[in-house]
């Protein structure tokens, strides 16, 4: 029977491929005491099914496409979180988590020669322990480089390719769940009771009386301008008894009355520029001004800034509103439109189609994909991964495809916009490829791993296992230590930042759950790329 099935596996590998995607799916979705595999289940079927025979495989273009899409989509993704977190001494937490990362590469160097750990393995066992797969991919990349620089026969070099991922898939299972261990022990150790997070201010409109005679005569423009992250956005103004939208050439006037989007902090900004609060409600006057929401999906509009739209001029509107995934965002000049977003739109009501056409308003276009734009970043990505980066000693090493097209899509997802170009994608088209684009890595890596994985747990897979354990508390326990001890950073952060290092989401599923807080999610998208870059390197060097 398991011949039979070897055989017919061998024959069709379009239809390992599904199996292992399939039931690895299946097995990432089973929960014991709130832990589950989640997509990572597909990386053990698909060495369960590679064990069935050396002939079932699936072809290494499959792997490698995965691979890409997946860390381009990242990297998109969290290009603006990863620049910004360098403010507000975000770089701590970044130099923390390069820091702990070369303690993890040197305690798995330390580690390998007493257990005699080939370099592969010991690229493995670390990228393992920490759960990167982009790593893992890089490694293996270098390795079958260097067996091909020896001139080893194809089919020796992708067997030697093969030695990480065996060490990988021993090690992982405890990178995960020794991880969320530590983080439980840490909070029942150190006493720390974690409180409801506040729910996000309400943004509403308010209106006040410019009182303050430093402003009378000026342009509205001309008073904000000191006021680069004011927090609010003015919708309307009233003067002389008529209503009308502000522009930035609107002069105010003693006895005006303003109309103000934002919350309770940005209203206290607000009364100190222009004056005491109003009784009147100029918002409720739609006669000649009423509202729309419409979805951004035009590549016109996608990626600029609101102010550079310039829509009080061009179509005699403003935006009030602007709704991003769950949450309500003040429309500030300064905030850049996404696809998926919804704005509210003030304006005559003859302009309600003009406005529509000009945002798109489609919810189909929210969901598709430029693919010229993902198609050109990956191939900068390619083209970046594959330049050697020297390192002292005479040594160079490569950010690979997994690196190259994660460094480009930081880059470009920062970027946004070039001309006509717009690099962003959708939330829920980046979502979709990145999933795809894992379960075809990790179903391609696994299968194609799967006979010498199993020769390798009947072997010395418990002292792999051991080591990787030891890693994995290693590396979390410093982090957890100095960040909460030293640092003086919240735990909530805290373990963010340990999910981060990590580069793992059901850690920080856990620590979101945990803490019941937004601040796990900051903490970890700001350690995210760099922790990944680093282990990608890290992991060459291991080799």
């Amino acid at each position: 029977m398991r011949t039979q099935l070897a055989h017919m596996l061998a024959a069709s590998p379009i239809l390992t491929l599904f199996v292992v995607i399939g039931l690895g799916w299946l097995l990432g979705q089973l929960e014991w005491r709130g832990f589950r595999l989640g997509v990572a289940g597909v990386l053990f079927v698909g060495l369960a099914v590679g064990a069935l025979g050396p002939a079932v495989l699936i072809p290494e273009i499959v792997s490698s496409l995965g691979l890409v899409i997946f860390v381009y989509t990242i990297g998109i993704q969290a290009g603006p979180a990863f620049f910004s977190s360098f403010r507000a001494r975000g770089y701590r937490q970044t130099l923390l988590a390069i820091a702990v990362l070369i303690f993890g590469a040197a305690l798995t160097a330390g580690l390998a020669r007493p257990l005699h750990l080939t370099p592969e393995r010991r690229a493995g066992l670390y990228t393992g322990a920490l759960t990167n797969t982009p790593a893992l991919a890089a490694s293996r990349e270098r390795v079958r480089e260097y067996a091909q620089q020896r001139g080893l026969p194809r089919q020796a070099a992708e067997t030697l390719a093969g030695e990480p991922v065996l060490a990988y898939g021993i090690a992982y299972p405890f990178g995960v769940i020794g991880v969320i261990l530590c983080l439980y022990l840490a909070r029942r150790c150190w006493g720390v009771e974690f409180r409801p997070a506040d729910d996000a201010p309400e943004i509403r409109v308010r209106n006040f009386v410019v009182e303050n005679p430093a402003i009378f005569g000026q342009k509205l423009e001309a008073v904000l301008r000191p006021h680069r992250d004011t927090g609010f956005v003015v919708s309307r103004v009233r003067q002389r008894g008529q209503t009308m939208l502000a522009r930035k050439d609107t002069e105010l006037r003693q006895g005006d009355v303003v109309a103000v989007v934002g919350d309770d902090g940005s209203f206290e900004r607000v009364q100190q520029i222009f004056g005491a609060p109003s009784n009147e409600h100029i918002e409720l006057d739609r006669s000649q001004f009423d509202y729309r929401r419409v979805f951004v999906s035009s590549k016109q509009v996608v990626g600029r800034r609101i102010g550079d739209l310039d829509l009080a001029d061009t179509l005699s509107a403003t935006i009030t509103r602007l709704r991003r995934g769950d949450a309500d965002l003040v429309p500030t000049p300064q905030a850049r439109l996404e696809y998926g977003d919804r704005v509210r739109v003030l304006t005559l009501r003859e302009n309600f189609g003009a406005v529509s056409r000009f945002f798109g308003d489609s919810i189909r276009g929210t969901a598709e994909t430029d693919f010229g734009s993902v198609a050109i970043g990956m191939v900068l990505g390619a083209l970046v991964g594959m330049a050697p980066l020297p390192l002292p000693g005479g040594i160079s090493v490569r950010l690979g495809l997994a690196g190259g097209a994660l460094l480009v899509g930081l880059v470009l997802g920062r970027i946004e916009r070039s001309g006509r170009i717009t690099w962003s994608i959708p939330i829920s088209a980046n979502l979709t490829l990145r999933q795809i684009g894992l379960v075809l890595f990790l179903a391609g890596v696994g299968a194609n791993a799967g006979y010498g994985f199993a020769a390798t747990v009947r072997s010395n897979g418990l002292q792999l296992l051991a080591a990787g354990a030891v890693v994995t508390i290693g590396v979390t326990l410093i982090t957890l230590i100095v960040g909460f001890k030293v640092l003086k950073i919240p735990l909530e952060s805290v373990m963010g930042l340990v999910a981060g290092v990590q580069t793992q989401p059901a850690v920080l599923a856990y620590a979101t759950d945990t803490t019941r807080s937004e601040a796990p999610d900051v903490a970890y998208a700001a350690v995210y790329p760099a922790a990944m870059i680093v282990k990608i390197i890290l992991a060459q060097l291991l080799t």
